[in-house]
C-alpha cells in the first residue's frame, strides 16, 4: 500500500488506428524512500540500454539462466552420476529440462567462436564475453538463422533451440562457463552490471534522461545534471 509508479511507453498508430505498444522509455518506482528510476538511452554508436540517474546500467551484464526453463535436472558437480554411462565424471556445467524447441539465448553480449556438430555434447555454440568469460550451449535441437563463428550477439539473442542431440537422456540444455580458462558454476557467479553511458555521450544522456524525467514529475538533483 502506498507504492507507486509510472511509466513512459511509445504507442504505434498507423493510419491513426492503434496497433501496439513500441519502446519502455522510462520508468519510476517508489516506495517509501526508495525512489527509483530508469531510462532507456541509445548512443550514437546504436548501443541502447536502461540506465539510472548516474549513467549507470540497470542491467546485469550477464543474465542468470539463458532459457525458460521447467527445472534444473542437474548441477555443477566434479563427481556426478552420469546417467548414460552409470559411472561418476566430472559434469562442469547445469543442465536445464525445457521442451524441444525452447529458444536459448546468449547470456551477455560477445562474440561466436564455435559452432559444431556432432560428439558427446551434440550441437553446439561457444560464445566469447568480456571480462574473461565464455559460455558454452550443448545439445541444441538446431541453431539460429545466420549463426556463425565470428558473429557478434547480443545479450539475450536467441542463438539456438533446446534439442537431445549428442549424448542424452531427454531435451535439455547443459549450460557452461568459463572464466579465464577455467569453468566455473554458473549458478554461483554474482555477476557485475553492465556497462555505463560512455562518457562521451553524457551530456547527451543528460539531457534525454532530463526530458524524460520532467514528463514523469521527478525532481532530478543538481548533480544529476550538471556537465
Amino acid at each position: 500500500p502506498g507504492d507507486r509508479f509510472s511509466l513512459i511507453v511509445e504507442k504505434l498508430y498507423r493510419e491513426d488506428r492503434f496497433v501496439g505498444y513500441g519502446d519502455l522509455k522510462a520508468a519510476r518506482y517508489v516506495s517509501g524512500a526508495t525512489d527509483l528510476a530508469a531510462f532507456l538511452f541509445e548512443d550514437s554508436d546504436q548501443k541502447r540500454d536502461y540506465y539510472d540517474r548516474d549513467g549507470k546500467s540497470m542491467r546485469k551484464a550477464f543474465l542468470r539462466a539463458p532459457l525458460k526453463f521447467q527445472r534444473i535436472s542437474s548441477r555443477f558437480s566434479y563427481s556426478r552420476l552420469h546417467p548414460v554411462h552409470k559411472k561418476r565424471m566430472p559434469h562442469l556445467g547445469v543442465d536445464y529440462a525445457a521442451p524441444t524447441g525452447t529458444p536459448v539465448f546468449s547470456v551477455a553480449s560477445g562474440t561466436v567462436t564455435g559452432v559444431s556438430r556432432g560428439g558427446g555434447g551434440g550441437n553446439q555454440v561457444t560464445v566469447k564475453h568480456a571480462m574473461g568469460y565464455v559460455s558454452k550451449y550443448l545439445h541444441f535441437s538446431r541453431f539460429a538463422r545466420g549463426l556463425r563463428v565470428g558473429k557478434r550477439v547480443q545479450q539475450k539473442e536467441v542463438i539456438g533451440y533446446v534439442g537431445m542431440t549428442g549424448v542424452a537422456t531427454g531435451p535439455h540444455l547443459d549450460f557452461r562457463l568459463y572464466r579465464y580458462g577455467k569453468p566455473v558454476n554458473p549458478l554461483k557467479q554474482i555477476f557485475p552490471p553492465g556497462p555505463p553511458v560512455p562518457e562521451r555521450y553524457m551530456g547527451e544522456f543528460r539531457a534525454h534522461m532530463g526530458i524524460l524525467a520532467n514528463r514523469m514529475g521527478l525532481d532530478l538533483a543538481p548533480t544529476a545534471l550538471a556537465e
